[in-house]
């Protein structure tokens, strides 16, 4: 035993080291899988039409309520949406589907439809006359820090951050 490993000394501290790495992977695969579920589980979708708005805004906003969001984000939130959804049925004809969801005490408003690319985010950026749109525009710009703009597959997802 000078200086050597002994070689049955050496397997069994392997197959522990393994054995320990398996049960780290599992405990952090577990702890992934719940927290994956507790997300879902605090989502709400709702599917957002010109008519239904203010019934949906409704729902949402009382959503928030729970979720202990403040009245001024609430109500920004809920401006946005209704700006983005006029935006997107205007350029989309689809519906526009919304979805609350909160990650870890960041509550998010995701507002997706189906089409081609839009993004009323960058549209809003390049306006610069005072029509109508120009102040439907300033709410954008008011608030563009919160907005964020992805494009999966088919879809235009704009995500209003609710609270951070």
């Amino acid at each position: 035993m000078n200086g050597t490993i002994d070689t049955e000394n050496a397997f069994t501290l392997v197959k522990m080291l393994f054995l320990l790495f398996a049960i780290l992977f599992l405990f952090i695969a577990q702890v992934i899988f719940l927290m994956r579920k507790k997300a879902k589980r605090d989502e709400c979708i709702f599917t957002v039409t010109r008519e239904g708005l203010n019934e949906q805004s409704g729902k949402i906003k009382s959503i928030f309520s729970k979720m202990k969001i403040a009245e001024k984000d609430m109500e920004s939130s809920l401006l946005l949406l209704e700006e983005i959804v006029v935006r997107l049925e205007e350029s989309t004809n689809q519906v526009v589907t919304a979805r609350v969801r909160n990650f870890f005490g960041k509550v998010s408003l995701l507002l997706s439809s189906c089409g081609e690319k839009y993004n009323p985010i960058e549209q809003a950026k390049s306006s610069d006359s005072e029509t109508e749109d120009h102040f439907r525009d300033l709410i954008f710009k008011a608030n563009a820090m919160r907005l964020s703009y992805k494009r999966f597959f088919t879809r235009n997802v704009i995500i209003i951050q609710a609270k951070n």
